[in-house]
């Protein structure tokens, strides 16, 4: 049968490292499994990386392996929940926290020590079969993405897109285009229905929102607002993402998604431990959106909402941690 990606070539790069990276994995897996080894094979580079210089900050794990503080942060807390890991404060810095290995991770290194001198030796032994050194072609590669990445390489061959989406700040001239793109979306889902909050954030929202330490922020299209969203102040560790709305027309297209992001990454830059929304579950690609960020439903803490059209209270814990 033929491979469907060998024919694509190129273009399917990234998919074909994915695959034999996925292919290694569950091989490798395979030989813990049948060692007794309890380590994702995920973890290696991090787990090796503690194992040969000591405990280090997730900072500096990110910077080390090159790979995003994000994804780090992510592994770090899955490695302590299974027992891996633990947190300590630096030697030198008692502000910053650094992962250190437990009794379990040092058994661990103990044993694998020889598993991992025999997989590389056999790895070493298939790339000698190759015609072409693949880890040299890869480090090629990869100097040639950092001297300029595949993304600059493909924009500046592109035009630019006439109908390109920016996200801007609140602006007076925008005022009237967050109270109309609001009231048309209770409209077209809600008949109209103001309740007084409403009628206070949407006629008064420099009050409302902006001098609480509040925002808001717009989808620019062109010359032209075509979304909104608000993001107040609720308490001096928790927002609230609120008055999202899109013109009809412009629905579908990811503007919800780039101004949830928006509002998201500003909470997080504003050291908040929390953000959350209130909405209807009879809006099923607004649920699908909040969900696919990682919002959660749960009990509303008043036990209903002031927004009689709102049944789901969501949140989303946010990652704030600036020190480690």
């Amino acid at each position: 049968m033929t491979d469907h990606m060998q024919i694509l070539g190129s273009l399917s790069l990234g998919s074909r490292t994915k695959r034999l990276s996925d292919l290694l994995m569950q091989q490798v897996d395979a030989i813990y499994q049948q060692q007794g080894i309890a380590l994702n094979p995920s973890y290696f580079p991090l787990f090796t990386l503690i194992n040969n210089e000591g405990p280090v900050s997730v900072t500096q794990a990110a910077q080390r392996l090159s790979v995003s503080h994000p994804a780090i942060s992510k592994m770090t807390q899955k490695m302590i929940k299974e027992g891996l890991l633990h947190k300590q404060p630096h030697p030198s810095d008692q502000r910053v926290t650094v992962v250190a290995f437990t009794e379990k991770s040092l058994k661990i290194s103990q044993q694998a020590q020889p598993i991992w001198q025999q997989i590389q030796w056999q790895l070493e032994q298939i790339m000698q079969q190759q015609q072409h050194p693949l880890l040299a072609a890869i480090d090629e590669f990869e100097q040639l993405l950092a001297q300029q990445s595949l993304t600059e390489r493909v924009v500046t061959q592109l035009p630019a897109p006439q109908d390109a989406i920016t996200i801007e700040p609140w602006q007076t001239e925008y005022k009237h285009d967050f109270t109309e793109l609001n009231l048309a979306w209770l409209n077209q889902y809600f008949n109209g229905e103001l309740t007084a909050i409403d009628q206070q954030a949407l006629y008064h929202p420099e009050q409302y929102y902006l001098a609480s330490g509040g925002y808001i922020f717009f989808a620019r299209q062109g010359h032209h607002i075509v979304g909104t969203l608000a993001l107040r102040l609720h308490d001096q560790q928790t927002m609230e993402i609120s008055k999202m709305a899109v013109q009809p027309n412009q629905q579908g297209k990811g503007i919800g998604r780039q101004l949830m992001l928006t509002a998201i990454n500003k909470a997080q830059q504003l050291a908040m431990t929390q953000v959350f929304l209130e909405t209807n579950s009879a809006l099923t690609r607004a649920m699908a959106l909040y969900q696919h960020l990682g919002f959660q439903v749960v009990p509303h803490p008043q036990g209903q909402s002031s927004y009689p059209r709102a049944d789901r209270y969501m949140t989303l814990a946010l990652n704030t941690s600036s020190k480690d």
